[in-house]
């Protein structure tokens, strides 16, 4: 929050953001001979791809191997040795990955002995492997050139899997985009999916790195969207993970106008055309961006401060429709000699009654604004009748049962959703089941939902 000029977050307990974690590749080594596995850490001690060491973990049999992969997801690269406890343990333990883990994205790389017992033309057809190489002919250099080869695919398949998995979310979340809560939902989405797209995920935990992007004003800071560890967590619980660390190096990007890369984080701000000051982008990385990256970054974040005010906006509007139709309402009633607060309750009533007739969330929210203007057309009915202390006379009450059809005629031409359930409403609220009521004497479901809910 500002307070004195300055923004601040509460305190929290887990590890501070922007605390640079050790990232490695998980490469698991497979082999019943322990000298393998000592060669295999001694020729790939000094390897690095993006700047990420290995971290080896070993298994002497396949059925340790395949104990270890179903409590570890995120390995990267197996090098799988084929004769083991059997004579095609590390085959069957290849079968096992793709088949009952369902695990496409860890690389294998077989090795062998006795490759005559596992003849290479054979085995590269039949399983789904990356390499399959000889221990004596596999030097260092060759090992090597096949690991780095393997991680690279695997990089490169894991964030594919995780474009695929955005796109979708992004897919499901734009087809309900109806106000500022279904944005935010898919601009998280988004979020997800740019980290994938620029490999800024974190394939340690096969999750996405932390990144958020908040509207802020003198006393409070917002979450508008995030992934990592800001993703799904609720608007109060923000102020507890965005933490001291964060502050300053938001406060540096406001002062100065300027984008800020500092340490292992990223972050962007943008001035608001609305009441509060501004938005922030928070991104955590790993390596320096790219100019190309900060463009697409840069893209993302000018669509989304856009989107999100014109949501503020179209939102503020919708709720001055409301009031407007609600205080119109309420005159019509007041003339009328109702009760206060009539049209509320009716709305009210409206909209449970609704979600219990299973209407749609839109059909539901459209009767609760709708329902008030029912009676819109006694302003149509002279005062002599409408505010009548005794019986009507059948002359009278010819003329009072009009306000149903006059209030359809002032309503029906308009071409929003509210006002023309608004017209099907005041046309026939006063419809009866069996036929007996006003104006048209419609019988059972000829009378529309809508009237039927607000007349009772």
């Amino acid at each position: 929050m500002f307070k004195n000029g300055k923004l601040t977050f509460k305190e929290e307990t887990p590890a501070p953001i922007g605390t640079k974690k050790e990232h490695f590749w998980n490469v698991l080594i497979v082999d019943d001979d322990p000298g393998i596995h000592e060669v295999s850490r001694m020729a790939l001690a000094g390897f690095m791809f993006e700047r990420k060491k290995c971290n080896f973990i070993s298994a002497y049999s396949a059925d340790e191997a395949l104990d270890i992969l179903q409590k570890t997801p995120n390995i990267a690269l197996a090098l799988v040795d084929v004769v083991m406890e059997t004579e095609h343990a590390g085959l069957d333990l290849v079968n096992a990955i793709r088949n009952e883990l369902k695990n496409k994205l860890t690389r294998i790389i077989l090795r062998t002995g006795q490759p005559g017992q596992a003849p290479e033309e054979k085995v590269i057809h039949d399983y789904d492997i990356n390499d399959y190489k000889g221990k004596s002919e596999l030097t260092t250099q060759k090992l090597y050139t096949s690991v780095l080869t393997s991680l690279r695919t695997y990089r490169d398949m894991v964030a594919m899997e995780k474009n695929r998995q955005g796109l979708k979310k992004i897919i499901n979340a734009s087809s309900s985009i109806e106000n500022i809560s279904s944005l935010e939902i898919f601009l998280s989405a988004v979020l997800e999916q740019l980290a994938a797209l620029l490999h800024l995920t974190d394939y340690d935990d096969g999750g996405d790195l932390s990144s958020f992007m908040a509207v802020i004003d003198d006393d409070y800071c917002l979450q508008i969207a995030g992934s990592g560890r800001f993703k799904d967590i609720t608007k109060e619980a923000f102020a507890a993970q965005a933490n001291e660390h964060i502050r300053p190096l938001v406060m540096e990007t406001i002062a100065s106008g300027e984008e800020l890369q500092k340490d292992a984080q990223y972050i962007i701000y943008r001035p608001s055309v609305l009441d509060y000051s501004g938005f922030v982008l928070y991104m955590e990385i790993e390596d320096i961006i790219d100019d190309m990256d900060k463009d697409l970054i840069r893209l993302f974040f000018d669509k989304a401060t856009v989107a999100y005010e014109n949501a503020v906006l179209t939102e503020e509007l919708e709720e001055s429709q409301k009031e407007i139709i609600f205080t119109i309402s309420e005159i019509a009633e007041k003339r009328s000699n109702e009760t206060g607060k009539h049209v509320k309750r009716v709305a009210l009533y409206s909209k449970l009654l609704a979600k219990a007739c299973g209407l749609s969330p839109m059909e539901v929210e459209n009767i609760y604004v709708a329902s008030p203007m029912h009676d819109i057309g006694k302003i149509a009915i002279p005062d002599d009748i409408l505010k009548k202390p005794g019986r009507l006379t059948d002359d009278e009450m010819h003329i009072m049962k009009t306000h149903a059809s006059i209030g359809h005629d002032m309503l029906k031409a308009s071409k929003r959703n509210i006002l023309k359930m608004s017209a099907i409403i005041a046309d026939g609220h006063h419809e009866k089941y069996d036929g007996s009521g006003y104006p048209k004497g419609l019988k059972g479901e000829e009378i529309s939902i809508y009237a039927r809910i607000v007349a009772l």
